[in-house]
């Protein structure tokens, strides 16, 4: 691993989902912080479904900064865990919905078109790869827009 961003895609696999932490900033300033289940992509975006009518969807569209942490939950197998900042945006293209789909999601909606079924997308600004379990430095990836 010679970066965070390959770090990321190599411990969580591309477009394979996995349980992370998703902040977000409330209407009072404070931090809202649930658990989600997201998918990445070789760009690094990260795709959250969930449902239109929600408190994260009301608060992304007021404040789309985010913090997501991750990393494998396997403590047999310690890796490295992701501290991830970045910008979200709520989707509904047919293209976002697609990505972010699984039949998991079936018991929830009828299908990537429901009309509440939505995107959580995040570009990530900074990426930072901590050892768990070992010494060593964290890889840090940072956007070139920032």
């Amino acid at each position: 691993m010679d970066d965070a961003r390959s770090a990321l895609i190599e411990e969580l696999g591309e477009d394979t989902p996995f349980v992370c932490s998703l902040a977000t900033v409330r209407e009072d300033g404070g931090p809202a912080v649930r658990f989600v289940r997201a998918k990445v992509d070789a760009e690094l975006t990260l795709r959250i479904p969930t449902f239109v009518q929600t408190s994260k969807v009301k608060q992304i569209r007021a404040d789309g900064r985010v913090h997501i942490t991750c990393g494998r939950t396997d403590p047999s197998e310690p890796g490295s865990y992701f501290q991830i900042d970045g910008t979200a945006e709520i989707v509904t293209d047919a293209a976002d919905r697609e990505a972010c789909w699984t039949a998991r999601l079936e018991k929830w909606f009828s299908g990537p078109d429901d009309p509440n079924h939505a995107v959580v997308k995040v570009t990530p600004s900074m990426i930072a790869a901590l050892p768990i379990g070992r010494s060593g430095e964290p890889l840090i990836w940072r956007s070139e827009s920032v």
